[in-house]
């Protein structure tokens, strides 16, 4: 029995030894129906504004979003724990509207969970309304 077993297994392993563990390259992962993102640190998504900015009641409503959906659970109160800190005047992701609101919608690879799909727009605006105060002390609410 154990020399049977020890055959299947040496003969597993050889069988596996010759598959192909390079990843196609991308021009061929795209032929395959594969989208790559565009997505890279910091870039810009096309020019959006934040109909929300400024907007005292909506900030309110952004920061009671951002407690409900338990952003503090990993950025604080914007000083960072688990997550980035949002407090800083450079994010990785960029810390323009769209970029912000990007964020929140498709979420960051290694943590940020994508929200698009569970909180209306109008709603993650008023939080990209909010998080967008929180590098900027004199505009809190």
């Amino acid at each position: 029995m154990c020399s049977r077993f020890l055959r299947l297994a040496v003969g597993l392993a050889l069988a596996l030894s010759g598959c192909q563990t390079n990843p196609p390259p991308s021009s061929a992962m795209s032929q395959q129906g594969n989208q790559l993102s565009s997505l890279t640190l910091g870039s810009n998504p096309p020019a959006m504004t934040n109909p929300y900015e400024g907007n005292e009641e909506a900030l309110g409503e952004g920061k009671r979003l951002y407690n409900q959906f338990n952003c503090s659970g990993c950025h604080a109160a914007g000083g960072g724990a688990i997550g980035p800190a949002l407090m800083d005047e450079t994010w990785i992701y960029g810390s323009q509207p769209g970029n912000i609101y990007s964020t929140i919608v498709e979420g960051r690879p290694n943590g940020m969970p994508a929200f698009g799909w569970r909180i209306p727009k109008d709603k993650i605006w008023r939080i990209a309304a909010f998080v967008s105060t929180l590098s900027k002390p004199e505009a809190k609410p």
